[in-house]
This record gives structure tokens, C-alpha cells and sequence, in this order.
């Protein structure tokens, strides 16, 4: 069913999930080389409630539509569009704006559904896919054999990332701060441990690769659990919100906790350390290209998201709250009609 009434969620100010509102949007024509489409699904992703605290320093000044990702149907078609026609379902990047049940967006950021994808596993997947490939295969480079530790692995980009390097031949150790959700993990591959038991067990190291969301102060208690030229890539600053309350205090510490890492004592450690804003990959014209290459190879080699909970549009303070108080397994998505 298609959008009767076109909207759109805008962040006027910083605040608590209710500080959000909806407003009415009306569908522009696409300009050439653009995709007008109807919106069916939009993307929750963490940096979301990071930008709607005011902690997000690549955010648009307000008001602003957040949202990284969508799937939905082409609309229109703006001249010299050649990939897609009106009807197709697609997924698509949109670095802001994916709050909207209509969208246009320039053709390189348009992407054709996976084969035996719908539109809900369609919209889990470009920036968990994006993100997860870019830190384990162009960052990480992990092989067969590799021993890897994911510390979001119960969200949307672990779920990924336990697959892919899975796939690869790793072995993958997952994090996770409730037991409840250890199961989770193990059914996707990997070996399942709370955040408590992994800290208080030291055995569990010689990491070639860390995947590390929490930012602060895990980045240095993770990577002394890296064998000798082992990487970690750093996503995030997750440690820094908690609750989704706007705590300036807290993410100032967790700013202050995050080591500013010398190149000298990293010749002593013989390991290598990443950060990725996933947000300036997909700016990039070459990568997008990329990674659009590396998307097309899930009609073969296909992965699965999954979807923990969708909410209507207008819930969407429902959705955050049950993101940023770590409910979720997998990704929270909001659902137009």
C-alpha cells in the first residue's frame, strides 16, 4: 500500500525520544539522475539518538530529518536514470533524510533488492551491510582462520558481521550485556559471553580483529586482548549513552576515557587501530560505487538481518526508547502506510 499522506520526522530540538515531531511532507519531482521513492520502511541506527542528543558532530543544524537508510518502491524517475523504472523495490543510502515516506535520492545511492529479500529485511541492511563489510574486509582484512571479537554482536551490524566472517572462516566471540541474549548469537555462529565474562576472563584473547562499538574506555581494555598484529576498528562511542537521556556529563567522560593512542607505543604493540564513520564512506563517490559492487553479491551470497521490532511511523519515541534502553536484537525499523 502506497503513503497516502506524505510525512516526515524532523529533530527541531535536542532532547529526550519526545522531542521528536511529524510534519507534513509534499513529494517533489526527481531531478535528473534522481529516484523519487515511496518509502516503506526506515532504518534505526544508534547515531540516530546520538544526533537527537546533540552528540553527533557530523549532523545537520536543526531542524533536520535523520536517517541513514529506507527500502520502498521507485516512484519516478528523474532524466538519465537507467538502473531503475517506476514499480522496483529498492534499498537506498540516504545520509539524513530517511525519516520520510518520500525521498529522492541520486541513482548511485539506489540499490536493487536482494534476491529473496522484502522490503522489512531490505531496509536492516545498507548501513549494517556497509558498515560490517568495510571494518572486517577493506579495514580488517580477516582471512580464514582468524580470530575475531564482535562487541555489538546482538545488533544490527553484528548480526552481519557475525555472518560475514563466519563465512569467511573466522571464529567469532560476541558480546552481549544480558545472558538472555547469548542464544542469539550462538545461532548465528559464534561463541556467546557477556561483557562481565569476557572481562573478568583473561584466557580470552590473541584477537586478530576487534569490532568495537562502546568507544571510552573498552577501546584499551578490548584491544590488550589483540595478538601481535591484530587491528580493531572503533565505531562508535556507544558507552557515552545509556539511557537516552541527554547526560553531557557522560559523554564527556566517555570522550575523556577514549586513549589517544601514540604511534610509538603502537611500534611496541604491533597492532593496528581503525576508526570508521560509516556516514563519509557513503559521501564518497568511489566507495559507494564499491560497496554497491559488494551489495550485488548478496544475490548469491545471501545474509540475513534480522528484524527485532517495527514500529509505526508515528511511535517513533517508542522506537527510540526501545533502542536506547538495548531492548532490541537486531534492527528497529519505523513502517509508513
Amino acid at each position: 500500500m502506497q503513503p497516502k499522506n506524505h510525512r516526515e520526522i524532523i529533530i527541531a530540538k535536542y532532547g529526550d525520544a519526545d522531542a521528536m515531531r511529524m510534519q507534513a511532507l509534499t513529494p517533489k519531482a526527481p531531478k535528473p539522475g534522481e529516484v523519487r521513492i515511496d518509502v516503506r520502511y526506515s532504518g534505526i541506527n544508534f547515531a540516530d539518538i546520538q544526533m537527537r542528543l546533540g552528540f553527533y558532530p557530523d549532523a545537520p543544524k536543526k531542524p533536520f530529518v535523520p536517517g541513514y537508510e529506507v527500502s520502498g518502491v521507485v516512484a519516478a524517475v528523474g532524466a538519465g536514470v537507467t538502473r531503475f523504472r517506476e514499480g522496483d523495490e529498492v534499498v537506498a543510502g540516504t545520509v539524513f533524510g530517511g525519516y520520510s515516506s518520500s525521498i529522492n535520492l541520486a541513482e548511485r545511492n539506489v540499490f536493487p533488492m536482494p534476491k529473496g529479500s522484502d522490503l522489512a529485511a531490505g531496509a536492516a541492511m545498507p548501513v549494517n551491510f556497509f558498515t560490517a563489510h568495510v571494518a572486517l574486509f577493506e579495514m580488517a582484512r580477516i582471512r580464514k582462520g582468524d580470530q575475531i571479537m564482535i562487541d555489538c554482536a546482538t545488533g544490527g551490524v553484528g548480526t552481519l558481521a557475525i555472518q560475514m566472517a563466519v563465512r569467511a572462516g573466522a571464529s567469532v566471540v560476541g558480546l552481549t550485556g544480558t545472558a538472555s541474549k547469548k542464544s542469539y548469537i550462538e545461532d548465528l555462529g559464534g561463541v556467546a559471553m557477556t561483557r562481565d565474562e569476557f572481562y573478568s576472563d583473561a584466557s580470552v584473547k590473541d584477537f586478530d580483529f576487534i569490532l568495537n562499538a562502546s568507544g571510552g574506555a573498552e577501546i584499551d581494555k578490548q584491544r590488550a586482548r589483540l595478538r601481535i598484529t591484530g587491528r580493531m576498528v572503533c565505531l562508535g562511542m556507544n558507552s557515552g549513552v545509556r539511557d537516552g537521556k541527554r547526560n553531557i556529563l557522560r559523554m564527556l567522560k566517555a570522550v575523556v576515557q577514549t586513549p589517544r593512542i601514540s604511534v610509538v607505543k603502537l611500534f611496541g604493540a604491533n597492532t593496528g587501530i581503525f576508526g570508521l564513520n560509516a556516514l563519509h564512506v557513503l559521501q564518497d563517490d568511489h566507495w559507494i560505487a564499491k560497496l554497491g559492487e559488494a551489495f550485488a553479491q548478496l544475490d548469491e551470497h545471501p545474509l540475513v538481518p534480522h528484524v527485532g521490532q517495527t514500529f509505526a511511523a508515528e511511535k517513533v519515541a517508542d522506537a527510540h526508547e526501545f533502542l536506547q534502553t538495548r531492548k532490541a536484537v537486531g534492527k528497529v525499523l519505523l513502517e509508513w502506510s
